[in-house]
């Protein structure tokens, strides 16, 4: 079978250097750098999808994946051929690094001012040639790769940038494996969408891309995704559903499946293609990102009427087809699902779907993720900066991704400019004040405390009494650790069972800015 795929990949070079007269010399610089071809794929005639395996030291000391994808293109890239290129991360079993691209045409014009001004996420490396060599990809990216900071990217991440959630991916892939309903709760940013974008890209890779894509792993299920923050304010039930039809002729473009396009849209549309897809031997899997924004809108207007229609189509499908059925659902809390009643009548959720609360990463896994995403951007991280970076985030991953973004800021400042293997540790403590001024911190804050005065009222007095005293006599105060007060700031990830500790990002805010913002409302 080797034998085969290396036969079929030479061929596929030998095109490639037939079509692009710089093709041979790259990739004898390639091979030279200790960088191995292990893929190729045509687009069309004008660009190739090239798979590159780094040499091992390239790899761990700058903190790659185990492939990265090289775009070729021949004249000017577009911005087809890059989203060609994230399909193409996203559908080939995740090995490939999902935050840089190597691109390369042979447009006269500087590539990499082009490259930068095409939408998407991740960082594009131009590798430019003179028309006599190419120089090293090593020291290409050796040059660039502490140019981009990698520590301030918002978006969901994928593959192997999701670090420390192997329980919970494990956890949650056997859940759903079983046909079961799960809410996956947790503060903002906390990387619920990336644990459910890890279980359904395994389940499902055609799952989260647009196109067809070549060397698609096997499914075993169909995953049906929709973003409820997405829909229109005026959304109806009958939307919700032509949203999920929508996401699934998507999927099934991208798989490369045969499907019988329902004449009807809605929960009519659904009912059909459900049915057609469980009689056919399917698996099938809904997740719904952001299931708030279907109870909470604009207005006051509650909740979107007849959701409880569509609730109760797909748990009687999970109970006719005995767990080949599954729901997620991704929000903050399970207020709007704990309920009695739903549209005036028994909330069909109640009794099926199983909470599943997401914390912060625990040491070590908070300084995997600060010393990993370091080593991309030339950073040597100490211990005391992972010591520091923990007590002020707690380990929330987005806050840990800003204080290492704060971070690279300080140490850049305090150096020549970017560079590799920069030590952190002198310069961490400096650090801490950029970090708490930054936008995405303050957000969390907000959001963390209005969250807890709109909803867990006798959670956000503890709090208060967290941080303006002594802990353990808060604790006692509010009738010990196990209250529902308690417990709500421990599902949330803001009080250490142990130490009875709030992150200092979160004590800092209600002691210095909370006040200004109390006084401001009165």
């Amino acid at each position: 079978m080797d034998s085969d795929r290396s036969a079929t990949l030479e061929k596929l070079l030998k095109v490639f250097a037939q079509e692009a007269e710089w093709a041979t010399l790259m990739r004898e610089t390639l091979q030279k750098d200790g960088f191995e071809l292990t893929h190729a794929r045509n687009l069309g005639g004008r660009s190739w999808l090239l798979r590159v395996k780094p040499p091992r030291a390239v790899q761990e000391g700058f903190g790659l994946a185990p492939e990265i994808l090289l775009v070729a293109v021949r004249g000017e890239v577009q911005s087809r051929d890059l989203q060609r290129a994230a399909d193409e991360v996203f559908g080939s079993d995740l090995r490939l690094d999902s935050n840089l691209l190597i691109v390369v045409d042979d447009d006269r014009r500087p590539l990499q001012k082009r490259l930068d001004r095409i939408p998407g996420r991740g960082q594009r490396v131009a590798w430019v040639w003179n028309s006599e060599e190419w120089p090293p990809l090593s020291e290409v990216l050796r040059r660039q790769l502490p140019t981009y900071d990698i520590f301030d990217e918002r978006s969901p991440v994928r593959g192997v940038q999701l670090m420390g959630r192997d329980t919970e991916v494990a956890n949650l892939g056997t859940r759903v494996a079983r046909g079961e309903a799960v809410g996956v709760f947790g503060l903002r940013k906390m990387g619920k969408t990336s644990l459910v974008r890890a279980v359904t890209d395994d389940l499902d890779p055609a799952s989260g891309i647009t196109n067809p894509t070549e060397g698609l792993a096997p499914s075993a299920a169909c995953v049906v995704w929709i973003d409820a923050e997405t829909l229109d304010q005026n959304a109806t039930v009958q939307d919700v559903a032509s949203e999920m039809l929508r996401s699934l002729r998507v999927r099934m473009r991208a798989a490369g499946a045969s499907y019988n396009t329902p004449t009807e849209q809605g929960l009519v549309g659904l009912k059909a293609a459900g049915e057609a897809l469980i009689e056919s031997g399917t698996r099938l899997c809904f997740v719904i990102d952001e299931y708030d924004f279907l109870f909470e809108r604009e207005g006051g207007l509650g909740p979107i009427t007849g959701l409880s229609r569509l609730f109760r189509l797909l748990r009687g499908w999970a109970q006719q087809s005995q767990g080949f059925v599954s729901l997620v659902l991704i929000g903050r809390d399970p207020e709007h699902l704990s309920t009695p009643q739903l549209d005036g009548i028994s909330n069909p959720l109640l009794a099926w779907f199983a909470p599943m609360w997401l914390g912060p990463l625990v040491p070590p896994r908070d300084t995997e993720l600060l010393r990993k995403l370091g080593r991309r951007v030339g950073l040597e991280v100490g211990h005391e900066t992972t010591r520091l970076a923990h007590r002020w985030t707690g380990g929330h991953p987005m806050l840990h991704r800003q204080f290492g973004s704060a971070l690279r800021q300080e140490v850049l400042l305090r150096t020549s400019g970017p560079s590799w293997r920069m030590l952190t540790d002198p310069h961490c403590s400096r650090a801490v004040e950029r970090f708490r001024d930054r936008d995405g911190v303050l957000m969390i804050d907000r959001e963390i405390i209005d969250l807890l005065k709109k909803r867990y009222q006798a959670a956000y007095e503890l709090l208060l009494d967290l941080v303006q005293g002594d802990p353990a006599t808060a604790v006692i105060r509010s009738d010990g650790i196990n209250t529902s007060s308690a417990r709500t700031l421990r599902n949330f990830g803001l009080l250490d069972e142990t130490t009875l500790a709030l992150p200092e990002h979160l004590s800092w805010y209600v002691k210095t800015l909370l006040p200004r913002t109390e006084s401001v409302a009165v």
